[in-house]
């Protein structure tokens, strides 16, 4: 409970900060800096970086959220039945990080941006009035018990160099395709994250009080769970990658949509692929509950690998039949039965995708929060989510430098003998690459989703009996 409720204050201190970065506390800092250092920085940039340290205050409080909760409901659930509560969060978590960015975009239409910001504070102050009356204080800590400071600041060290290591140094003109992608990694930040993980594994090993017992791996189930989140996060983000792209290209140009109007756009396709995956993820703790854990995330496998497949297969002339349905509705379709498949097919491969993703977040966290004792359940749900974030950035820094190399290649080909002055042609092959390159990305993450099944088929099929109760 002390946690929870600590985490919700600094995310309600973050958000006053954030709100207030343009004003006095940019002030404030750039007075400091003046006195002390005799340093006069442009007031825009030093606004920008005081904002950014408030996100940073916002983020550490925020992080706690989910995996504290997740590890509240191994506690008050026996193991039979965590897979629901435990997929009610993940459904919640989902929708709320996947519709932020389309909340925020209206409200912004509206309001001045700090709202944004000023509107958390009374929901977080209702939230900490809630959860300290009715939120049980919990077990007290045992005797001797400490926190891990070394583990905790060796992981930090690994997971800022790892995101470092994987968005520096991209060459879309390196070549071949591996190059590209060995171009996309910092190697002093590589060697950085490598020593941070051997000195983590090493504290961790000897540690009376480990941050993450490493003995947990030797679970076979606890494992693969762990794999198969790092392989969902990313195909989670070619998914959310692919819309965007797509409609700010292929449909932009085809269309010739304002920006702005490609933003809604794309927030609504991107609905399709987000609402069905908080959905399932809630689905996922039901399935998991009645048929085991193993069939659930086989299942979601299976369905993420089906519409991952489908997604490879969008073509250039389906950006009229998205324009059509997001900005005539039904009626945009009525009598063409080409718009009318191409909307249907569209859409349908996101709704398969999410769903199949969605449905393997419970098995997941259910598999790891039930393989470990009581007083670990909360650094194994941290685990959940730090997985699921590698593979997220390891899927933007792959795919980014993938799609670059691959634009770049495709581009010298077509252009090799048309004429520069061509410029219609010039346009459509910009589209036609684009799409090209879109469809391979959904394709390997068909593939890394394929190889999820194999985790997948380890999870163990239900409780085992005699399971904390």
């Amino acid at each position: 409970q002390r946690v929870l409720l600590l985490g919700l204050a600094i995310f309600m201190l973050g958000s006053i900060w954030v709100a207030l970065a343009p004003g006095w506390p940019a002030q404030l800092v750039q007075w400091l800096l003046r006195r002390t250092l005799q340093l006069r920085p442009d007031s825009g940039f030093l606004a920008l970086y005081v904002l950014i340290a408030g996100r940073v205050v916002q983020a550490f409080g925020a992080g706690a959220l989910v995996p504290v909760s997740m590890a509240l409901i191994g506690d008050v659930f026996p193991a039979r039945k965590r897979a629901v509560p435990l997929g009610i969060i993940g459904g919640v978590d989902t929708a709320g990080w996947v519709l932020g960015h389309l909340y925020g975009g209206v409200m912004v239409q509206y309001f001045p941006w700090p709202v944004l910001f000023w509107v958390n504070v009374p929901l977080a102050g209702a939230a900490l009035l809630v959860l300290a009356r009715w939120l049980p204080a919990g077990r007290p800590q045992p005797a001797g018990m400490r926190f891990d400071w070394g583990g905790a600041l060796l992981v930090s060290l690994m997971l800022v160099a790892l995101n470092l290591a994987l968005n520096t140094g991209a060459d879309p003109q390196s070549g071949s395709q591996l190059a590209g992608a060995a171009a996309g990694l910092s190697p002093g930040w590589l060697l950085v994250t490598a020593g941070a993980l051997l000195a983590f594994l090493l504290v961790e090993w000897r540690s009376a009080h480990p941050l993450l017992n490493l003995g947990a791996f030797r679970q076979r189930a606890f494992s693969a769970a762990t794999g198969l989140n790092l392989l969902l996060g990313f195909c989670l983000m070619v998914g959310l990658v692919s819309v965007p792209l797509y409609i700010n290209t292929v449909t932009t140009i085809m269309q010739r949509l304002e920006p702005q109007r490609a933003a809604l756009l794309t927030g609504y396709l991107l609905s399709a692929f987000t609402l069905p995956m908080a959905l399932a993820a809630i689905g996922g703790g039901w399935v998991a509950q009645r048929a085991g854990n193993r069939a659930a995330a086989l299942l979601g496998c299976a369905l993420g690998v089906a519409g991952l497949l489908a997604m490879s297969r969008w073509q250039v002339q389906h950006s009229a039949a998205i324009h059509a349905l997001f900005t005539q509705g039904l009626r945009g379709l009525a009598g063409d039965a080409e718009l009318q498949q191409g909307a249907a097919f569209v859409a349908g491969s996101l709704l398969l995708a999410g769903s199949g993703l969605g449905l393997t977040l419970a098995p997941i966290t259910t598999t790891v929060v039930d393989a470990v004792p009581e007083g670990e359940r909360g650094s194994a749900s941290a685990l959940v989510i730090i997985m699921r974030l590698v593979g997220m950035s390891v899927s933007v820094s792959a795919m980014t430098t993938f799609g670059l190399e691959r634009s770049h290649a495709l581009l010298l080909a077509g252009t090799a003998d048309m004429a520069q002055t061509d410029f219609a042609a010039q346009v459509q092959l910009l589209v036609s690459s684009t799409t090209q390159v879109i469809d391979e990305m959904a394709l390997i993450a068909a593939l890394v989703c394929a190889l999820g099944l194999l985790f997948a088929a380890a999870l163990r099929q239900q409780t085992a009996p005699g399971a904390a109760e």
